[in-house]
């Protein structure tokens, strides 16, 4: 199935990347440049496509396949040692097998293999049809990668002791994944693919098997039940072939076989998310906040058959939910096996035109799946198994749970704030120090994408204007000091004082506001890059040091550099200092100033965030430069010197947004 691997692959670890695939959708724009920049938008804007991740999705793909009987065990064995060939390759020599779940060292890859049980996990997230299936997991060297990030991230969520935590290792698994696989992103931007479609309303009485028909209908969005049922049945088809084949033909049909039932597997085990039988509609903010709502909390629903059903979702899988999805996996891989075993009367002959074209089919591009015949027999098959699937939530025109949007998109903003700290140098000091508040208030716009992979990321672009008061300065010591210490209001070392301040804050690669120039050049260059770029920007930068931790009581953030303010002090006429250049001798200069401000960290409590509003508190340690300007005596114009100004603050503001974004039906009452 593929060459033996050479050099065994490196895997940095201090960035990691997301896994999440994208909504873009719209059609191809000219100029080029135009077009890649729309793109790149939309890839940070739209919505996930996969479901569990994937160490959910292998467990369960185990525990459905070690809940089979003992002979159907050992044929889906002999499938698997059939698939494999002699040839050397990274396949497991077990179809559950440990080097799938390693524990090994990065560097230890000839013991990391992929299994049959990876196959679901595979399909979908990291490929696009059967053949690179196929080539990822017996050939590409980042197969093995993936791998590995994927047993990490199982070790890490095992030993998460909150949400927060979860959140946080939830969001380093994505990222961890992009690294490893650098299309991860968008190899499946343009469709709904890993999305159940929505119910009939209520009145209309749908049956499954009405339900069925409308997901498999040419006109109908492709989406992950009519994937399944298309996949499974040519799995069916194929596995039916390899009962009756002659010898030399019987490994490429196991293979084959192998590959198109890990597809279906994928999209079945997609049904049961929460996360894809609620979000099932809606623009791309309002899909993927939807979809990590439920994810987290979980959501209620009813099976096909009638029974109550519940389940949450990605990163959040319970032991309950994967006994639930891999009694439906199993029975499917056991219809599967019962067709190689004449157990299940599926027909041997020639696949049609219609199944060829499937197995080369990439569902990641498509907007629709092509007809394809089935058999009597194929149909039941699936809708027995699909009985056991929850009944997804209603469209925009049905009652549908509660929805929830994602942070992001463009806002427009107001924000308000606070400081304090400790002030010294200039201002005819010698030492010594004083306290300084200051007041603000003003107005945001800019585009968020904290909520693209989770909601953790630093993804903020905005730019800001603020009227900024700062009430009298004076001294808390000022030892040597021309004219003595200043503790007067009626003379206080800096007088009252407002002034217009201008802030930007932008995700940064490796140095600060790179992505001004990385931005331009990358967009034209490689766009794939840009992208990957971005999200390693918005994910920390480069060395991660930047990236956000989750904890219980909020984000905490090491974000120099990150956030960048300039303030104009006098701008509506030339502030006054007092100078004492002797002992009762006191003179009025006039200047304007300038002033740089640099947040260090920042603290942020738990957010408040309801459909299109968001309301934030921020705490920022850091520390501005002030540099007085044009400073000159009021009385004969002569120029003085006031020198440059230090502050060490710490500020809470307020950030309150309203998302631009969104459509009158992706939230009713």
């Amino acid at each position: 199935m593929g060459p033996p691997l050479g050099q065994s692959p490196k895997l940095p670890l201090a960035l990691f990347g997301a896994p999440g695939l994208w909504r873009t959708g719209g059609r191809a724009l000219r100029p080029p440049a135009l077009r890649r920049a729309l793109w790149l938008v939309g890839v940070f804007s739209a919505s996930p496509a996969g479901a569990w991740i994937w160490p959910e999705h292998r467990d369960i793909a185990v525990t459905a396949i070690q809940g089979l009987s003992g002979p159907d065990r050992s044929t889906l064995e002999t499938l698997w040692d059939e698939a494999k060939g002699p040839a050397p390759s990274q396949l497991c020599p077990a179809a559950v097998d440990p080097g799938a779940e390693p524990v090994a060292k990065p560097a230890d890859w000839p013991g990391i293999c992929v299994d049959f049980a990876s196959f679901p996990a595979l399909a979908g997230d990291h490929s696009c049809s059967t053949a690179s299936l196929e080539a990822v997991a017996a050939a590409e060297a980042w197969g093995r990668k993936v791998v590995w990030v994927a047993a990490q991230t199982k070790e890490r969520l095992a030993s998460a002791a909150n949400e927060a935590s979860r959140t946080d290792i939830w969001n380093f698994s994505h990222l961890a994944m992009q690294h490893a696989d650098p299309a991860y992103l968008t190899r499946a931007a343009g469709n709904n693919a890993h999305f159940v479609i929505p119910r009939a309303p209520a009145e209309r009485r749908e049956t499954l098997e009405g339900y069925v028909a409308r997901a498999l209908a040419p006109e109908t969005e492709i989406n992950a039940t009519g994937i399944y049922v298309q996949y499974h049945a040519l799995a069916l088809r194929i596995a039916a072939r390899h009962r009756s084949a002659p010898a030399a033909e019987r490994p490429s049909l196991a293979r084959r076989a192998l590959l198109a039932e890990g597809i279906a597997l994928h999209f079945l085990e997609d049904s049961f998310s929460a996360g894809h039988y609620a979000a099932t509609w809606g623009s791309a903010p309002w899909q993927k906040g939807t979809h990590d709502l439920y994810c987290v909390i979980g959501l209620t629903s009813m099976t096909w058959k009638g029974e109550l059903f519940e389940s949450h979702g990605d990163a959040h899988m319970t032991g309950r939910d994967e006994k639930v999805a891999a009694a439906a996996v199993r029975r499917s891989i056991a219809e599967w096996i019962g067709a190689a075993t004449g157990r299940l009367e599926v027909s041997a002959g020639p696949l049609v035109a219609e199944e060829q074209a499937l197995e080369a089919f990439d569902f990641c591009k498509a907007s629709h799946l092509a007809p394809m015949p089935l058999e009597p027999a194929e149909r039941e098959a699936a809708l027995n198994i699909l009985a056991e699937s929850p009944v997804p939530s209603g469209g925009p025109d049905s009652i549908h749970p509660p929805r929830a949007r994602a942070d992001i998109g463009l806002f427009l903003g107001v924000v308000s704030g606070v400081a304090g700290g400790v002030a010294f140098g200039g201002y005819d000091t010698t030492g010594g120090e004083r306290f300084r508040g200051e007041l603000e208030v003003g107005g945001r716009v800019g585009y968020g994408v904290q909520g693209v992979l989770t909601t953790n990321l630093d993804g903020q672009l905005w730019a800001q204007a603020s009227y900024v008061v700062d009430p009298a300065q004076l001294d808390l010591s000022c030892p040597g000091c021309p004219g003595g210490e200043r503790g007067n209001k009626a003379v206080p070392r800096v007088p009252a004082r407002s002034g217009l301040k201008l802030a930007l804050r932008m995700p940064s690669y490796l140095l600060p506001f790179d992505l001004v120039l990385l931005g331009p050049v990358l967009l034209l260059a490689s766009p794939n890059a840009l992208q990957n770029v971005v999200l390693t920007a918005t994910a920390g930068g480069l060395l991660t040091l930047q990236r956000p931790l989750s904890t219980g009581i909020g984000t905490f953030q090491f974000m120099a550099g990150r956030e960048f303010g300039l303030t104009f002090w006098g701008m509506g006429g030339a502030d006054q200092f007092i100078a004492t250049p002797s002992p009762g001798t006191y003179e009025v200069v006039n200047y304007k100033s300038l002033e740089l401000d640099f947040p260090v960290v920042e603290y942020v409590p738990p957010r408040a965030f309801a459909t299109v509003l968001s309301l934030a508190a921020e705490v920022q340690l850091g520390f501005t430069v002030e540099f007085p300007q044009d400073a000159r005596l009021q009385v004969g114009n002569a120029p003085y010197e006031l020198g440059p100004s230090w502050l060490i603050y710490l500020r809470l503001r307020l950030d309150a947004r309203k998302y631009v974004s969104g459509s009158s039906e992706d939230w009713k009452g």
